[in-house]
């Protein structure tokens, strides 16, 4: 099918890799004056397959180029108990880190000069619908993504449990932390994130705070003093409607989603979208869409969940935004079907025994749920080759 897609930032990239990689004709429109952020990213092992399938890039490769650094999972700190821990990939796998800026830029040239894709340097304010055919420029495709950024508040749902929504960027180098894994280290305030990167002897960072609680001015000031700011941004975390909006148009980014950077969510979460959107396209009939849109809610609740899943254990910080949201969070497993503590624990032993997903939180398996409740905890509940309750 010929697809076109809107906008050059992250998730127009993964959509469009994924659209590849299922033998669709891409065409992205762009706005040329519209400057690509410069933001650190954190991305997961799907993506990085990802860019390998389509594109034949590896880590390693892209890591030579000085185009981003090593991934193997996530260090926590502060966090639960306070006691640091990492929470790795499995099977040695690998991910990466970039610099939104510099990564985009070189993955768009080498697309563009592929000739995987034809580029138009237009920003594109309408659309239209027509005999089943969308009409852009006078150009005609079976189906659009638009990856522009938040449209209307009309088209979106607030979360059942909000943490941040605001950060602050800044450099910083902190030698006493792995180069290897992304940094989630709990603050007052909420969480700061930092992505190393080796080659600049540096980390770049965000301290993540929600807005109703701290005012930005109150927040500069709990950064470290050697912290080298360079960039401010607030957003009201939602969720669209749906991912498909008619048989040939969808949405993906923050077009569609953004609640908070933990654990790289939102990428992992963007390309499990863009493979979403894929799937319609095999087959475009009424079932499909309500399925596809049903299928993309639940992956929205099981985001939010895993949210929760972290924040239950609260910090070592015995703050205001610690207490409200720990509280929330674990009302929130409670609530759910795998529940909290000892309860949630029994569903993993069930797992590892039969080889199941009972205690299956978002993306989530039980390995991963050992390695978090272990590092939250302090305790070690369990061993990652568990096989009898």
């Amino acid at each position: 099918m010929k697809v076109a897609v809107l906008g050059r930032g992250t998730s127009s990239i993964i959509t469009t890799l994924q659209l590849l990689k299922h033998n669709h004709e891409v065409t992205v429109f762009y706005d040329p004056n519209l400057p690509h952020i410069n933001v650190g990213e954190s991305t997961t092992v799907p993506i990085a397959n990802l860019l390998y399938d389509v594109l034949g890039l590896n880590t390693h490769d892209l890591v030579s180029m000085g185009l981003c650094s090593y991934k193997m999972g996530i260090n926590f700190v502060d966090w639960g108990v306070g006691k640091s821990f990492h929470h790795n990939f499995f099977e040695n796998n690998i991910s990466f880190h970039f610099e939104t800026q510099k990564f985009n830029k070189f993955i768009h040239k080498h697309l563009d000069d592929n000739n995987y894709v034809d580029y138009i340097p237009i920003k594109i304010d309408k659309f239209y619908v027509e005999n089943n055919k969308v009409i852009i420029c006078d150009r005609l495709f079976d189906f659009v993504v638009n990856c522009t950024g938040w449209d209307s508040e009309d088209y979106y749902y607030e979360p059942f449990f909000e943490t941040v929504n605001s950060a602050i960027l800044f450099k910083k180098d902190y030698p006493e932390y792995s180069d290897i894994h992304s940094l989630h280290l709990a603050t007052e305030d909420g969480w700061q994130f930092g992505l190393p990167f080796p080659q600049e002897s540096t980390f770049k960072c965000g301290y993540l705070f929600n807005d109703k609680l701290i005012s930005q001015d109150d927040a500069l000031k709990k950064l470290p003093k050697d912290a080298d700011v360079y960039e401010k941004y607030s957003w009201k975390p939602r969720s669209r409607k749906y991912l498909l909006d008619t048989n040939n148009i969808a949405s993906n980014g923050n077009r569609l989603f953004f609640f908070e950077p933990l654990q790289a969510m939102t990428l992992h979460y963007t390309n499990e979208f863009a493979l979403m959107i894929c799937e319609f396209l095999e087959n475009r009939t009424h079932y499909e869409f309500d399925r596809i849109n049903h299928k993309y809610n639940d992956y929205i609740y099981s985001q939010l969940l895993c949210l929760a899943y972290h924040y239950q254990f609260g910090s070592v910080h015995d703050s205001e935004f610690w207490k409200v949201k720990s509280e929330q969070a674990q009302n929130i497993m409670d609530a759910s079907p795998m529940g909290r503590g000892q309860r949630f624990m029994d569903a993993i032993k069930y797992d590892f025994r039969y080889d199941n997903y009972v205690s299956k939180v978002a993306w989530m398996v039980p390995q991963d749920h050992v390695y978090i409740q272990n590092g939250m905890t302090g305790k070690e509940w369990i061993g990652l080759n568990e096989k009898s309750i």
